[in-house]
Formats: C-alpha cells, sequence, structure tokens
C-alpha cells in the first residue's frame, strides 16, 4: 500500500531548456521532502526535455501534450496529482530551499483553509539567488478574509499552494483566454476563499526570460477575460477596486507595446479614484514618453538591483 505525497507540485513547461533544470534542483533540494513533481510538458519546440535527462528521480512524472497553453497544462496537471494539496511552480522560477516546508507549517497550523501563500521576489535573469533556509517566524502569518481591499496581486503563481478540492468547488483555469488567467483565477477563489499569507519571500519570480515584455510587441494575441462580468449582480466595492488595478497593469502592459487603441479600451474601464498617486501619474503619462521612461527604468535595474 502506498501513502500519496503531503504536496503535488505542478511544474508547466514550454520552452524554457535553459531554466528548468535550476527550477527542478530548488525543488528535489526542499528541506520537505514528502512531494511528488509533474512536469506538464506543453508542446516543447526546444530542448526543455533534453535538459531533464540528467534526472532520475521516481518522484518526477513527466505528461506530454500538443501546445494547449499555460491554463491547460496546469489543469492537467492539477488533475494527475496524488496530493491533497498542490503547489505550483513556473518552469523558470525558484524556491527557497524551504518552501514547501514553510508551506507545510502553514497548513498544519491553518487546517480549516485551503489557500497558502507567501511573498514572491523578483530576480533578473543574470542574477544569482541565496536559496538557503531561514527560520519560520510565526509574526510573518496573515490571514487575509477579503483580499481584493489590497487592489494588487500579493504573490505570484510559483509562491502559492492551493487544496486539491478547492478546484472542484470554483473551478479550474480557464482554457479560453491565453492571458490573465492568474487574475481570472483570483477573482473566483477569494469571492468564497480566504488567503494563509506568509509575508516573507520564499518564491522567485525571474525576469528578463525571452517572451517577456521589454519591447514593443503588437504582434501578440491575446485573448483576455472580460473582468467586467464578475461586477454583474455583485457590490462587492473591493473587487471592483481590484479589476482596476488588473485593468491598470493591461494599460501598463499596452503602453509597453505602443498600442494606441487598446491603452484607450483600457483606460476607459478604471475608475482612476481606485489608483495611487503613482497609478495616476503612469496612467496620464503619454504612450511615448511611458515607453521611454519604463524602458529605462528596466535598464537600470537589470544593471544595479542586487538579490
Amino acid at each position: 500500500m502506498t501513502t500519496n505525497p503531503f504536496f503535488s507540485v505542478v511544474i508547466p513547461l514550454y520552452n524554457k531548456e535553459k531554466y528548468i533544470e535550476a527550477t527542478l534542483k530548488s525543488v528535489l533540494r526542499q528541506t520537505f521532502q514528502d512531494f511528488e513533481i509533474i512536469i506538464v510538458n506543453d508542446g516543447s519546440t526546444d530542448g526543455s526535455l533534453k535538459s531533464l535527462n540528467s534526472f532520475n528521480d521516481k518522484r518526477i512524472t513527466i505528461l506530454q501534450q500538443k501546445n494547449t497553453g499555460l491554463s491547460s497544462a496546469r489543469n492537467v496537471g492539477i488533475k494527475q496529482a496524488k496530493a491533497r494539496y498542490i503547489a505550483f511552480l513556473d518552469a523558470d522560477d525558484l524556491w527557497a530551499y524551504d518552501f514547501l516546508e514553510t508551506m507545510q507549517l502553514l497548513i498544519c497550523k491553518n487546517k480549516n483553509y485551503g489557500v497558502f501563500s507567501c511573498t514572491t521576489k523578483i530576480f533578473f535573469n543574470d542574477k544569482s539567488l541565496n536559496l538557503k533556509p531561514s527560520p519560520y517566524k510565526e509574526g510573518a502569518v496573515n490571514l487575509i478574509s477579503n483580499y481584493f481591499k489590497f487592489k494588487k496581486n500579493l504573490f505570484g503563481f510559483s509562491s502559492v499552494v492551493i487544496k486539491k478540492q478547492i478546484f472542484d468547488e470554483i473551478g479550474y483555469f480557464k482554457t479560453n483566454i491565453n492571458f490573465g488567467e492568474e487574475e481570472d483565477f483570483n477573482i473566483r477563489c477569494f469571492k468564497k476563499k480566504d488567503l494563509v499569507f506568509y509575508g516573507i519571500p520564499k518564491a522567485y519570480y525571474r525576469k528578463g526570460t525571452s517572451g517577456q515584455l521589454t519591447s514593443p510587441n503588437k504582434s501578440s494575441n491575446r485573448i483576455i477575460p472580460d473582468y467586467g462580468l464578475y461586477l454583474k449582480n455583485n457590490k462587492n466595492k473591493d473587487l471592483a477596486k481590484y479589476i482596476d488595478f488588473v485593468h491598470y497593469k493591461l494599460v501598463v502592459l499596452y503602453k509597453m507595446e505602443k498600442n494606441h487603441k487598446l491603452v484607450v479600451f483600457y483606460k476607459n474601464k478604471i475608475d482612476t479614484s481606485n489608483l495611487s498617486f503613482l497609478q495616476k501619474f503612469k496612467y496620464y503619462l503619454p504612450t511615448n514618453l511611458f515607453y521611454i521612461l519604463k524602458s529605462t527604468y528596466i535598464s537600470l535595474s537589470k544593471k544595479f538591483i542586487h538579490f
């Protein structure tokens, strides 16, 4: 008789041959070792699978599918998972070596809840990280019953653990969209669920990889949710503020692509009273000037910010 693992780690994989090895090592070096790893190869066309050849661990399962997108890959991993708790990790991100230990402590100390996360820290592609464990701090734990009041995302999906049964309650990731899937899931999830949040970074989001937005890319074919539909028959003012934040992110995105039409489209959806002073400043900046300033900031950040 086999015992199911405590965690199922779901890693969607698409053309990340340069990074998947480091990502996988950050999982295998965890201080908490009761897990399985489900890698869903979403039709990679590079050497991503070849990069996995050096790993010989019975806990690793590799699933193959044609390229149908991030949501589909995550859903396949969720359905395959044997554990009650599913940890998500993108194929170019990293965990501190005590990420799963921290999540396991959060779960054991908060057994009546089903969504757990920690702070995510950004690092640039060419910077090294110290992933060594640090002491668990009870004072860093917060129970968040109204996620939307923060008017931002508190975590990235490489830092979240979700009880598997929650997907049966609120649905899986939507496969009819290919951008903004995580915000769409957050809205559905946190309309019903609380978040147990650890305010110290244990997950690291890699920035500066190929395919990330640093220059205009008007050819990108995005299918974005109509977030406004969630406000129909819903008087939650904090949800409206969160959706304004999501639309603001889209304004920034399309300013960086110099897509003037979609900048105007999403600006018209925003109640600017829900934006911070800095967000308003960026909102009103002309697109071309915004692009110059943002590009300069990204360049300087890569050069001078060290983690």
